[in-house]
């Protein structure tokens, strides 16, 4: 749970709507031996991982024909190594295993991707607050960061490593314990539990209540809140796969959201931003740092600059929704709902 426990207090301190996943090019596979042979037999499966992580949605994979590529997976592999891993599985046993992990080349990877029409999900992705309540006939528990119930904040952060999705869960100190009860997250209160992730700042809100008959059956309701919309669904299995299933929905849902295919032969558009709070040169070059790092961003250009404000012309690719949401979830700027049209925007530079 350390590892999870780092990942919240440094997102507490940045008060981010939107996390950098890390690794997103690299999957470990369990292993018997550190021989050359097994290596390259588990390069496609490795590879397929990958590949689901930076695509983000399944079904766009099942609408294509990735054997070629795979069948180029140990050509792909820029580097790798070996270490021990610490899996959950469905009894909730937790073996050390060693573990091969492959690296590969991300130019290389998206080019192909690209290629075969399929969309690329950046490291940028939305943070996902998971308020989550069980009741397992004996007792009705809320789980936080530290919680060791059922080894469910365990299984989560699993479920979403594998599908590059950064999630936390809340501290569930004093603070939060005054605020969200059981039954807030059992009778699906989004009202009193928006309230509280307020100090979380999280782009996507997700509130989960588990029903656990034994440790084959489960069912979990799964509600999202994303840019006020709720979106609802429900999974059953034993625990694991119940729980993992609730989050390769959610990642889908979101790529869908964040991601769109565009190829290199797709002309550019131009977006006008109007950009308030850019009091200093360290502001300004943080702006244009962020901006010009944006998937499918192709040149920033400033257009005026003035006291406090700067007017920029953005070019890009692909659908103009898929970019302003993004921005959205940035914590970088916030819109001035009061102003903007279709080719001109109005921001201000947050702290």
């Amino acid at each position: 749970m350390h590892r999870l426990f780092i990942v919240l207090i440094s997102l507490l301190a940045t008060n981010s709507f939107a996390a950098e996943v890390a690794n997103l090019y690299q999957s470990p596979i369990p292993v018997a031996s550190q021989s050359e042979q097994e290596r390259k037999q588990l390069a496609p499966q490795a590879l397929r991982q990958v590949i689901l992580k930076v695509v983000g949605d399944r079904s766009a994979l099942d609408l294509t024909d990735l054997n070629p590529l795979i069948g180029r997976a140990e050509s792909l592999v820029q580097q790798f190594q070996y270490e021990r891993i610490n899996d959950i599985n469905a009894d909730l046993t937790q073996p050390d295993r060693l573990a091969l992990l492959l690296t590969f080349n991300k130019s290389s990877l998206n080019q192909s991707l690209t290629n075969l029409g399929l969309p690329i999900w950046s490291k940028t992705r939305p943070e996902v607050l998971v308020w989550l309540a069980v009741d397992d006939g004996q007792s009705r528990t809320l789980i936080g960061s530290e919680s060791s119930d059922h080894n469910i904040a365990r299984l989560l952060v699993q479920s979403a490593d594998a599908r590059g999705l950064p999630i936390l869960l809340p501290v569930m100190d004093l603070q939060d314990q005054a605020q969200v009860k059981f039954a807030d997250v059992w009778g699906d209160f989004s009202h009193s539990i928006e309230s509280a992730s307020q100090r979380y700042a999280p782009a996507v809100t997700l509130i989960a209540r588990v029903s656990l008959k034994n440790a084959a059956t489960s069912q979990v309701h799964w509600h999202a809140i994303i840019n006020g919309q709720s979106e609802n669904w429900q999974s059953r299995g034993d625990l694991a796969t119940a729980l993992n299933a609730g989050i390769e929905e959610l990642t889908d849902r979101l790529a869908r959201r964040f991601t769109q295919v565009v190829s290199s032969h797709q002309f550019e558009q131009q977006l006008s931003l109007h950009i308030d709070n850019v009091r200093s040169y360290a502001d300004y070059s943080r702006l244009m740092s962020y901006l010009s790092k944006l998937q499918y961003v192709t040149d920033v250009q400033v257009a005026m600059l003035a006291t406090e404000q700067v007017a920029l012309t953005l070019s890009f690719k692909g659908d103009v929704n898929v970019l302003n949401r993004t921005l959205a979830i940035g914590r970088v700027l916030a819109a001035d709902n009061g102003y903007g049209t279709a080719n001109e925007m109005s921001y201000r530079l947050l702290p």
